[in-house]
């Protein structure tokens, strides 16, 4: 019977598979954090998409329908709005010089967007003077 000298085994020692592991885990845990930002990172800028759609939707539909002409004298009122998990700020001023023309003013009000605002002339109907 020969015996085989320890330095001529083959294979690895505990120790060594105890490091490997803990090199292996923290490279995982590193990993799977930068997924999870990642992720957010895309959830924030599906969010940012799905405002900016409903915004230019909310626009346009105040080209094809018309709403009643705003009194420039009286104060403004916002309409905020919210579909498709967006909330939004609609605003009207009326066009100086007798025409009946107002901008639509369209503001992002959740945070979204830090600045998003769209602005447009939309023809308005004007109201019979009582």
């Amino acid at each position: 019977m020969s015996f085989v000298p320890v330095s001529a085994k083959k294979g690895f020692s505990l120790m060594e598979v105890l490091i490997a592991s803990v090199v292996l885990s923290v490279g995982v845990a590193g990993i799977g954090h930068s997924i999870g930002g990642f992720l957010q990172m895309k959830d924030r800028e599906a969010k940012k998409g799905r405002t900016l759609i409903e915004a230019v939707s909310l626009m346009e539909e105040q080209v094809v329908s018309p709403r009643p002409c705003v009194d420039p004298n009286a104060p403004n009122e916002a309409v905020t709005t919210g579909r498709q998990g967006t909330e939004l700020s609609l605003t009207f001023e009326r066009v100086p010089g007798g025409h009946p023309l107002q901008w639509a003013i369209i503001r992002d009000v959740s945070g979204c967007w830090a600045d998003l605002t769209l602005k447009r002339i939309v023809r308005c109907v004007e109201t019979a003077s009582p």
